[in-house]
């Protein structure tokens, strides 16, 4: 099923930029935080030729209606969450930025809490080594 692929893969990039960010600071080097932007009209899901789909998926025209309602984010405020976790000062990494609304899908941008399947450290080792195997690149962060 495609949302349990796109789910999948968030969880995966989530686990690999904590692992990034433990294995950088205990270099002494940059720090890494997660964004997450919430749900916004953007082309995601709109009619997409050069990808086979020729008429926008059903849900654009609900995202767009609760955007508008200020339910959900905007393609403008999709992007402030990254913005925030680039520029939050100190030295801490490993944090999570996104929307403070209902479900995440909307509002100002906030640090937001872990949800569980980001809190193994085991697993963002795994990913990486995985990462690691599946691309044939040794990543070194030193």
């Amino acid at each position: 099923m495609p949302v349990g692929a796109y789910s999948q893969s968030k969880v995966a990039y989530g686990l690999f930029g904590l692992e990034l960010d433990r294995r950088s600071r205990a270099c002494g080097s940059i720090s890494a935080n997660l964004a997450h932007p919430g749900v916004a009209p953007t082309n995601l899901l709109a009619a997409r030729p050069e990808i086979g789909r020729t008429e926008a998926m059903p849900a654009r025209r609900m995202i767009t209606a609760l955007s508008r309602l200020g339910i959900t984010g905007t393609v403008t405020s999709a992007g402030l969450p990254a913005l925030m976790a680039a520029t939050t000062p100190g030295d801490q990494g490993g944090k999570f930025f996104g929307p403070n609304g209902v479900g995440g899908a909307g509002g100002r941008p906030a640090e937001q809490k872990l949800s569980s399947p980001l809190r193994s450290p085991e697993d963002a080792r795994r990913m990486w080594d995985l990462t690691q195997q599946l691309t044939a690149v040794p990543l070194s962060t030193a």
